[in-house]
């Protein structure tokens, strides 16, 4: 029978500080009965990393506290002596800024990690997913899809006449534009879809489990946000042409899924822009 580790890093914040709490107390515990044979004081920064791991300075702070003053009753209790009564609070002073500078440094590199994670996955003007990250969440949900046999939903989004709000307004005009375009896709979709930029003023959203019927309700959703965006600003001639395609298996790979959708949108230029075209596939059909 396999062991499956699992990583404290993705315990629940609570459930991490518990667990930092108590390994911290059992390791003083085995300080204290070892005394000074063994070099038990490492061990200590192994509660501290999975704690400030998290990115929570201040509790970080808080269980460097905790492992000094640990540190301090166990070696107390072994019977540890020095020379001079200050030396126990110099000395505990010490252990505590180490402690804390660590949990500090431990805590600012996991966020920085972390931001760096989000700026290769995100779009920087928008916050929206990226191409590739986008894709990556595509090709997870074609996983989904062959195990529970759901259909999904991908659309496409192009405006109409964008490149009149550059000219006209200027570009910081037409970036503002695709920061409220974005904001309006995420107002109308629901938490379990993805909204990304493809770049340009081009946007994709993946509507997972959604049928036609859902779909056709969620772009009626998404018309109606993004018209009242391009409402704002008298006088704009932008729109929006888009192209749904709603998948009924599974199947398939990404850019035969990316394709489908790309055509439905540009046949709603086709046809005079400002409308959605939808329809409905089989992974396994040809053409």
């Amino acid at each position: 029978m396999g062991v499956t580790w699992v990583d404290p890093r993705t315990w629940p914040p609570r459930t991490r500080w518990l667990f930092g709490v108590l390994v911290t107390l059992g390791i003083g515990w085995v300080d204290y009965i070892t005394g000074s044979e063994l070099r038990i004081y490492p061990l200590y920064f192994l509660p501290l990393t999975i704690g400030a791991w998290q990115r929570a300075t201040g509790p970080s702070v808080a269980l460097a506290c905790a492992t000094a003053l640990t540190w301090l009753v166990s070696n107390w209790l072994a019977g540890m002596t020095y020379s001079r009564p200050w030396m126990w609070a110099f000395n505990t002073g010490t252990q505590l800024a180490e402690f804390a500078a660590f949990a500090v440094l431990i805590a600012r590199l996991s966020g920085a990690l972390a931001h760096e994670r989000l700026l290769a996955r995100t779009d920087s003007l928008t916050g929206l997913l990226n191409t590739r990250q986008f894709r990556e969440e595509i090709a997870e949900e074609l996983d989904r899809v062959q195990r529970v046999k759901s259909p999904f939903t991908l659309v496409f989004l192009d405006l109409d006449n964008f490149k009149w709000v550059n000219d006209n307004l200027g570009h910081k005009a037409g970036d503002q534009l695709l920061a409220d375009v974005a904001a309006a896709l995420e107002r109308a979709t629901r938490r379990t879809d993805r909204v990304a930029r493809l770049g340009g003023d081009e946007f994709a959203l993946l509507l997972s489990t959604t049928d036609r019927a859902q779909a056709e309700a969620q772009l009626r959703r998404l018309t109606a946000e993004l018209r009242a965006v391009f409402a704002r600003t008298p006088g704009m001639p932008v729109s929006a042409s888009i192209g749904a395609a709603v998948f009924a298996n599974g199947g398939g790979s990404v850019d035969a899924i990316l394709q489908r959708a790309d055509d439905l949108m540009y046949r709603a230029k086709r046809a005079g822009k400002d409308r959605a075209v939808l329809e409905e596939f089989s992974l396994g059909e040809r053409g």
